[in-house]
């Protein structure tokens, strides 16, 4: 393994090497965030141009006759969901410039760990917006405030894995800020 003595004396692998062990994975990470986001622009674009598929499933999720809707109230319902699209979008460029961080060898840096950091808070913010949104078009398709469906609350057991990885990376941005403070600090002295 190549390393390279730093003024102290200690050995630490070169940032040329590190950047060129996780080059790939963070290039991967990018690729797979962009094709996420484009993955979920085409379903949302084949699910919500069929207006009756959809509101099939809200009647079935609510337990509703929701037949009715108005084309105005479904073009609202769309409009929220495309908003909701944008929310989506702002994870993928976090994770694109917190991937970028790593790749330009500021991996382990407190810049690194604000990135981190804004992409739990993002994630954070997009299931609460997206729970908020789900119950908003539902309220919109019933006529009427809605924020229990046929099986209960509408929130569901995917909104709580999101928010537990959401909170995962919030740690782990807490813990790396931390670590690259100490390190900051322990360079000045030494």
């Amino acid at each position: 393994m190549s390393h390279a003595m730093t003024h102290s004396g200690s050995l630490t692998p070169r940032p040329s090497d590190l950047r060129g062990r996780i080059a790939w994975i963070c290039h991967g990470v990018r690729i797979a965030a962009v094709v996420w986001i484009g993955w979920i622009v085409v379903m949302v674009l084949v699910t919500w141009s069929n207006k009756a598929m959809v509101l099939e499933n809200y009647g079935r999720l609510l337990a509703l006759d929701v037949s009715g809707v108005s084309t105005a109230s479904y073009a609202v319902a769309c409009g929220i969901v495309a908003a909701d699209l944008v929310v989506v979008a702002v994870i993928v460029f976090c994770i694109w410039r917190l991937f970028g961080t790593y790749l330009a060898g500021r991996v382990f840096t407190t810049d690194a760990a604000l990135w981190l950091h804004r992409t739990g808070v993002v994630i954070v913010a997009a299931v609460v917006v997206d729970v908020f949104f789900r119950i908003l078009i539902a309220s919109i398709f019933a006529g009427k405030p809605v924020i229990f469906g046929r099986y209960g609350p509408l929130v569901m057991p995917q909104d709580l894995l999101h928010l537990i990885f959401a909170l995962f990376v919030l740690a782990l941005a807490h813990i790396f800020k931390a670590a690259a403070e100490m390190a900051d600090d322990h360079a000045q002295i030494v």
